[in-house]
Order: structure tokens, then C-alpha cells, then sequence
């Protein structure tokens, strides 16, 4: 696509054709290239081509060995945050922002700092009435939204890769709404970081990425030794506790009592992981991301219940000892164990279902890798099938 008013062409990663003025042409804007801080596509970014507005995000400009040049800079944190001297990534971030950069050059910010020469404001009430959402996540989603509100027609994105755990959870999703709603509005926007998010298998046509089942085998070998060790543990405790009761020996009784809970709730966990693993090695029939996901999410609630059930009984048991502590009454003793017997029972199942609720989401971090992986479509051998 030919950017209005330029004779300039998108071609291979970048725009290509006369050398034109920095100002715009024709009251149309140059394009522009919003460039994060991943390592892996920033400095692809088109530097040497003025023909191109360049933006980045922070205390990026503060490093011209990556980032050669720069025209926007969004520093949205609070004043507290950039006017500090102790900022962790630059400690000269702050001296820096308080100098006159040139004309032309906007540092787009919550409100327009006096103190800072080439401070801008960032138009939030204008972004946020291009959707009927409050949904702005993340630098780069704020970035792309501003461009979209300000007009800009030719948009490049670089570094934002997204892959780490908080990025992946809640920004990732934002971000691609914004490059949807960018391709939706007409823009002509090229995406040179995060592209394996795009390039997926087409659900339905494409087939299931699957987990081969010698995946799960492998977790019930690894895990068969395990759960053993756990489950003589917990035998091992309770033969003391019943010692300890028999010998009227209060002290060691109460301490013996919260070791072992946790000893149950462990072995309970590491005995539902090998039952999730042994039941998927064993199933005939395809297993999708969506049966991980529910067992994971029922575990969870059923787990919320049994924790209950389990602190419940942990104070009837603790009231009891204390009568029985006092009293050295054999009822209040009977009723200790039964209270006890009950307690453990539940820290078992409540570490069960946690060990079930953590073990599909093994398998879903497993699938969801796999998918990249496959880079969009079935491939076999990247599934072992």
C-alpha cells in the first residue's frame, strides 16, 4: 500500500521510495513505527529512514546504542514514579526528561508537566471515545490506540513480543484487540514482533494439536515413586500421632497434628497428579485444551470446599485437645482422634484437588506450546504423532 501524500511503499519489513521532508505532506501524517523493548525485533525498527516517526516507550531513548532515534516517547507512569532519582533502570531518567529535546519531539504524558519541556498530554477521553471500553492494558496497547486517535494510516510494531507470564496474562489480549481494531479501521498496520501469536492453526479446520500419550506415561513414572514416598510419610505421622496419644503426650500431640495435615494435604496433591496423569495415558479418545481447562477450573472450586471442611475440622480438633490437654479424659481423647482421622481425610482431598487444578494447568502451559510450536497447523512432528 502506497502511504497517502509519499511515494513511499511497505516492502520487506520496510517502507521504500523518495526521500521526503520530516514535516507531512499534504496534511497527512508520515508513517510510524512503535518500537518496545523486547531484544528480539527493536532494532529492526527503521532508524535510518526519516521518513519514519519513530516512538518508544520510558527510558528507551535514554539508550541511542539501541535505539538510534526517536520523534514520541510515552512516559504515562505517575510523576512520582519518572521525577524519581532512585529509577531503576536510569537514574538519570529524570534529569533527562526535564531537558528541551528540540522541537518536534513529544513526550506524551498523564498531564503536561511544566518541568518538562516536551511534555504532551495524552488525549485519554479522545482514545477512550474510539470503543464504548474502558481498555487500555499496557504501554504498547496505549501507544497503538493514541496513533489510531491521532490519524496516523501507515503503523509498524516492533518489539512487544509479549512472552513473559504477567505480559501473556492480561496485556497480550489487549494488545491484540487494538492491532484488530487498527486492521478494522482501514489502517495499513504490519506487525514485525509477536507474529507466532498470529500465525496459529484455524480452529476447526486445522484439526486439535494433541499431547501424545507417552507424555502423560512419563508424568506417571515420574510421579508413581513420589506419591509412594508421600503416602508412607503420611502412614508414618499418623503411627506417631497415635503414639504420641497413647503415651499422654499433649505437646508432642499438638505438634504432630499440624505436621500432619500438611504431610496429608502433600500427598494427597502428589496422589491426584498421578491420577490426572494415569487417566489421560489411558483415554482412546482426543483430549482438547478446553477438557484441561474445565478439570482445572472444577478442581479449583471443589479444592475451596475441602479447605473449608479442613480448617473446620482443624479447630474442632484443636478445641478438643485443649479439653483433653486438661482433663486427660478419655472421652474427649476418643473424640480427638475421630476429629483428627476426619481432619486428614480432608487436608488429602483438598491437596488432591489442588494437585488436579495444577496438574491440568501443566498440560494447558503444554498444549498452548505445542500450538506455537506447530505454527499454526497440525504438525505432526511437532506433536509426536
Amino acid at each position: 500500500m502506497t502511504h497517502p501524500g509519499y511515494s513511499v511503499v511497505w516492502k520487506n519489513g520496510s517502507w521504500e521510495g523518495n526521500k521526503t521532508p520530516l514535516s507531512s505532506t499534504n496534511g497527512h501524517r508520515r508513517p510510524l513505527a512503535i518500537v518496545g523493548s523486547h531484544p528480539a525485533t527493536r532494532e529492526l525498527a527503521p532508524y535510518d529512514d526519516e521518513r519514519v516517526e519513530i516512538w518508544l516507550f520510558n527510558e528507551a531513548a535514554q539508550k541511542p546504542e539501541i535505539y538510534k532515534r526517536w520523534d514520541g516517547l510515552l512516559q504515562i507512569h505517575n510523576p512520582e514514579i519518572y521525577s524519581s532519582l532512585e529509577n531503576w533502570v536510569n537514574k538519570d531518567h529524570w534529569n533527562w526528561l526535564q531537558q528541551d529535546h528540540g522541537s518536534g519531539k513529544r513526550i506524551f504524558m498523564q498531564q503536561v508537566d511544566p518541568r518538562v519541556p516536551n511534555s504532551v498530554a495524552y488525549p485519554l477521553e479522545g482514545v477512550q471515545s474510539l470503543i464504548p471500553y474502558r481498555y487500555l492494558r499496557s504501554s504498547p496497547a496505549l501507544a497503538l490506540a493514541l496513533a489510531i486517535y491521532l490519524g496516523y494510516t501507515d503503523i509498524a510494531l516492533y518489539g512487544s513480543e509479549l512472552t513473559s507470564n504477567t505480559e501473556y496474562a492480561y496485556q497480550a489480549i489487549n494488545l491484540g484487540f487494538w492491532i484488530g481494531f487498527a486492521h478494522g479501521r482501514g489502517i495499513d498496520f504490519h506487525l514485525e514482533c509477536w507474529q507466532q501469536e498470529f500465525d496459529q492453526r484455524i480452529y476447526g479446520f486445522e484439526g486439535d494439536v494433541e499431547i501424545e500419550r507417552d507424555y502423560f506415561q512419563s508424568r506417571v513414572d515420574e510421579m508413581t515413586p513420589v506419591s509412594g514416598r508421600n503416602n508412607y510419610a503420611l502412614k508414618q505421622i499418623k503411627e506417631r500421632l497415635a503414639d504420641a496419644m497413647l503415651a499422654n503426650d499433649y505437646a508432642k500431640v499438638a505438634e504432630l497434628m499440624m505436621t500432619a495435615e500438611e504431610t496429608a494435604r502433600v500427598a494427597g496433591e502428589a496422589a491426584a497428579v498421578l491420577t490426572e496423569a494415569d487417566m489421560y495415558a489411558n483415554r482412546n479418545s482426543p483430549i482438547n485444551r478446553q477438557e484441561y481447562e474445565r478439570r482445572s477450573a472444577q478442581a479449583q472450586h471443589d479444592g475451596e470446599e475441602m479447605k473449608e471442611k479442613m480448617v473446620k475440622e482443624s479447630g474442632k480438633s484443636e478445641y478438643v485437645w485443649n479439653v483433653w490437654r486438661q482433663t486427660g479424659s478419655l472421652q474427649a481423647l476418643q473424640q480427638l482422634r475421630e476429629f483428627i482421622k476426619q481432619q486428614l481425610e480432608y487436608a488429602v482431598q483438598a491437596g488432591a484437588k489442588l494437585g488436579a487444578m495444577r496438574e491440568n494447568q501443566v498440560y494447558m502451559l503444554e498444549y498452548d506450546n505445542r500450538v506455537t510450536a506447530a505454527g499454526g497447523v497440525r504438525a505432526l512432528s511437532a506433536v509426536g504423532k
